[in-house]
């Protein structure tokens, strides 16, 4: 899991400097991607779980390969520079911010009771 946190930004800032010629709307939606990677890549209860992107939201998965097993509030941003956090299945508006890292603090808080990496409840403390 922990190549797949190393390799994801690297992967969006390479998309970011390639798509020079994306709408600006696109570019700042790529730099918003980005900085919600880099803010959850310092949540330790966030590590565990395995980072992927569809369509500028950032998912988290208690596994590794597809099908994917969403264990955690999605995240993605907005063109004015806002990020919506959003229930695992995207029918529910958990809260909006107005930085990455508090887009991250909400999908922390809708942690509790999320399955782990082996499908079994989060320890009380992410662990």
């Amino acid at each position: 899991m922990e190549a797949r946190w190393q390799r994801l930004p690297t992967t969006w800032r390479l998309m970011h400097e390639r798509d020079g010629s994306q709408a600006l709307s696109s570019q700042a939606l790529s730099r918003g991607v980005l900085a919600l990677i880099e803010a959850a890549s310092a949540e330790p209860s966030l590590r565990r779980l395995y980072p992927f992107t569809t369509r500028f939201t950032l998912w988290f998965s208690a596994r590794t390969s597809h099908p994917f097993e969403v264990a955690a509030p999605a995240v993605e941003p907005l063109p004015g520079g806002r990020f919506r956090v959003l229930s695992p299945t995207q029918k529910l508006v958990i809260g909006e911010a107005d930085t990455a890292q508090a887009a991250v603090a909400l999908v922390v808080a809708g942690l509790a009771g999320a399955p782990g990496p082996s499908g079994a409840p989060a320890a009380p403390g992410g662990s």
